[in-house]
């Protein structure tokens, strides 16, 4: 598996895996749109500004993407997502370990951190047994029903 800058083919399949505008934001947040098409979900990404990364097989099949920023002094991942039929294979911690580390390397930073919504127990699973913990967040939080994860390098 290896990550690569993702392609407008990756970003139409990425499309597919999103039928419900909760799903949307569960994964991106209030501020993505939906319906969307190609050039809004494009310009929703923020690809310019953001890391972002499409994770693909050894095969080139799209496995999963995500994306990193500076964020209060550490690394912040965002928008991970995991391709549909690829789900329960434990993608998600590979996606997450290749984002974290590149992600950390590139902004020396030492700690990582996220968001996720509290109803997303599977994701939050996936993220303290990647070793991430429930912390507070030092400003006002973005959403009231989020929890803000960190995790400081190994």
């Amino acid at each position: 598996m290896q990550l690569v800058p993702p392609t407008t083919e990756h970003l139409q399949q990425m499309m597919t895996w999103f039928s419900t505008q909760q799903q949307v934001f569960q994964w991106a947040g209030p501020s993505f749109r939906y319906p969307f098409d190609i050039v809004t979900f494009t310009e929703d990404l923020s690809l310019q500004r953001l890391a972002s990364f499409a994770l693909v097989s050894d095969k080139q099949e799209l496995l999963g993407f995500g994306q990193y920023y500076p964020r209060l002094e550490k690394c912040h991942l965002g928008r991970i997502v995991i391709n549909p039929i690829w789900r329960g294979k434990g993608i998600a911690s590979t996606l997450v370990e290749m984002l974290n580390a590149c992600g950390l390397k590139q902004l020396r930073l030492q700690q990582s951190s996220l968001f996720v919504l509290k109803d997303n127990q599977a994701a939050i699973n996936s993220y303290l047994k990647q070793g991430f913990v429930e912390s507070i967040y030092p400003e006002t939080l973005p959403l009231d029903h989020c929890l803000y994860m960190t995790r400081t390098l190994k």
